[in-house]
């Protein structure tokens, strides 16, 4: 699942590609880059949460 690197949502879709490669834009905070994250369903869902210290 691809997310946002800025904010780490997951409404990010291509805009461009081909050639040069892959450019993404983040519906979110209209992040625009080549770069993004690929992560497991479960890591995005809370899956990988840790407990809060006391």
């Amino acid at each position: 699942m691809l997310c946002c690197p800025v904010c780490k949502s997951r409404d990010i879709f291509p805009v461009a590609g081909g050639y040069m490669g892959q450019v993404y834009l983040c519906k979110n905070c209209k992040y625009r880059g080549s770069f993004v994250l690929e992560v497991d369903d479960d890591a995005v869902d809370g899956g990988g949460k840790k407990e809060p210290e006391k």
